[in-house]
């Protein structure tokens, strides 16, 4: 069979992930560090992302659920993998078989655990998770006490670390952040007094790894960093990562219209005058925000173009009158630069009103993830 030109792809610059890794180990210092992949790693591809960031040296792969992991294992990645979220009874036999790491939530999760890898006959690595004030998962700090005397009755589990979240370390007022790190302190002391000396400590994410030393412990946990991106970073401090990722289509449909032409669904836009209207193959479906409708721009020939018309499932109208040489098959930006010109994946955000996250974990299967 025929291979299909690609329609709508995301070019994955590995080069400008390496970098980005390098620059979070200057900052970590010699401590560890996980590479937080959850979400098919932010919407780059979990798989090929692990395999970049294990050859270039990671301790560790964080995931946000079992089946996350599983498919890490399965595509080869021999790395230690920590699910970072919580998981049922069902997903316990998989889990130990693979010999992945995971964060305890409640004793129960960590009885039903043990059981099932004392039936194995394995040990399980474990981290306790300390709810300090995030209020999704993890143990309160006051529930660790108890917790630990029982660790030494759980034969099958070997407690090797101890992490917590941050809610919002975007404030430049930290004085929550430094209560979360203060209640999580209270945890370490306990359990280094009932003996556990070694523990892998982690609480900082990407932003806190950059602007919180106090939060660093002994790993960290990069995330929307690798990427290039630094949600909240009003000191700049992202000018030393570089983005990883752009997004690109083609024109695959081009006329022209008179004025007065209503364009896309609901008739939400009419050309004001005459017009060239582009048919880009890639919408909501793709990930491509219906609320950038009317809003956006996209790049063409290094020309900067409005999206025209309600973006729909599957196309988005821009107006290319300003491209009067622009042909089928073009390449459209819609993250990246072309020429001088540049739309930055916060800024496609920021008009889709919302965040950086949502958009890139977002982009839909159509999308190939191109890697060089």
């Amino acid at each position: 069979m025929s291979r299909l030109p690609q329609r709508v792809w995301a070019e994955i610059s590995l080069d400008h992930a390496r970098h980005n890794l390098k620059q979070i180990r200057r900052a970590a210092g010699r401590r560890k560090v996980m590479a937080v992949l959850k979400a098919n790693a932010y919407g780059h591809g979990a798989a090929e992302m692990a395999r970049v960031f294990v050859r270039d040296g990671v301790d560790a792969i964080g995931v946000g659920d079992s089946g996350e992991a599983l498919e890490l294992r399965e595509a080869g990645i021999k790395a230690p993998i920590l699910i970072v979220g919580a998981i049922i009874e069902g997903e316990m036999p998989a889990v130990v078989e693979q010999d992945l790491e995971v964060n305890l939530h409640t004793v129960e999760m960590a009885e039903a655990l043990n059981q099932e890898a004392a039936r194995q006959g394995k040990r399980v690595r474990v981290h306790l998770k300390i709810d300090t004030g995030m209020g999704r998962l993890g143990m309160q700090p006051f529930q660790a006490v108890p917790f630990l005397h029982r660790m030494h009755n759980l034969a099958n589990l070997e407690l090797v670390g101890m992490c917590t979240h941050f809610s919002y370390p975007y404030e430049e007022n930290p004085s929550f952040t430094l209560r979360q790190l203060e209640r999580f302190n209270v945890a370490v002391d306990v359990a280094r007094r009932l003996g556990y000396d070694n523990l892998t400590l982690h609480a900082a994410s990407s932003l806190a790894l950059f602007r919180r030393k106090e939060s660093l412990f002994n790993m960290v946990r990069p995330g929307v960093a690798l990427w290039g991106l630094l949600p909240g970073d009003e000191r700049g401090l992202a000018k030393r990562l570089k983005p990883v990722l752009s997004w690109k289509t083609r024109i695959v449909f081009l006329k022209d219209v008179p004025e007065g032409q209503p364009i896309g669904y609901n008739r939400t836009y009419y050309t004001p005058n005459p017009t060239k209207i582009a048919t880009l193959p890639v919408g909501y479906n793709d990930g491509y925000r219906r609320a950038l409708s009317n809003k956006a721009e996209v790049l063409i020939r290094g020309k900067r173009c409005p999206v025209v018309g309600l973006v729909s499932m599957d196309y988005t109208t821009v107006d290319v009158s300003a491209v009067p040489q622009a042909q089928v098959g073009d390449v459209v930006t819609l993250i990246g630069s072309d020429g001088r010109q540049a739309i930055s994946a916060e800024g496609l955000a920021a008009d889709a009103g919302v965040s950086v996250y949502e958009l890139l974990c977002g982009l839909g299967r159509r999308v190939v993830r191109v890697y060089s």
